[in-house]
């Protein structure tokens, strides 16, 4: 459709800039960073990774979820930043990272060799977005009873206190819409 076409003729653009690094997609859980990544991937002519898909095959378990439970989430964490590490090697990547990837210094030392850009959502659109999914992929999230919407809405709140500072380092913000 029109959309696609306008997007290859702006990727055309954007392709001299990128001189072939990495882009890497940061932002809060469900703001789309993978399906971002991978329209953005096919666009551009680049392959799509999504770390938190490498951390599960790096350590054999099938979700993240499943990591934090078994092991822990600094053992996530540490696994995460090995993979960033891995990738920042590399070139003509789209990298959709995983939501708290951006609170460790060490991980910023990976993705400044390419671009960084922050897909920043309304809390109230992830809420919704989240609440409606349900919580069950979402470790941060999958814990107390109660409604759902409001206990999504209360622990992304806290969660983007603690990392918005972290997504400002970015080198874009987009600010998206999700409907839902």
């Amino acid at each position: 459709d029109n959309a696609m076409v306008f997007a290859f003729q702006k990727a055309e653009d954007v392709l001299p800039y990128l001189n072939d690094r990495c882009v890497y997609l940061v932002g809060m859980m469900g703001s789309g960073k993978t399906t971002v990544g991978k329209i953005i991937a096919e666009v551009l002519g680049y392959s799509f990774f999504d770390s938190d898909k490498l951390v599960e095959q790096s350590v054999g378990i099938p979700s993240v979820a499943e990591i934090f439970q078994v092991h822990s989430e600094a053992f996530f964490r540490d696994n995460e930043s090995e993979v960033l590490r891995d990738l920042s090697s590399m070139h003509r990547l789209i990298v959709a990272t995983g939501g708290g990837a951006v609170i460790r210094p060490i991980n910023w030392s990976y993705m400044r060799k390419g671009l960084t850009i922050w897909l920043d959502v309304p809390l109230d659109a992830l809420a919704r977005r989240i609440a409606a999914v349900g919580t069950a992929s979402r470790p941060l999230l999958h814990q107390e009873s109660g409604d759902p919407y409001a206990k999504a809405y209360a622990k992304l709140t806290a969660l983007f206190e603690q990392r918005m500072d972290s997504y400002a380092n970015a080198d874009a913000r987009v600010s998206l819409e999700i409907f839902t």
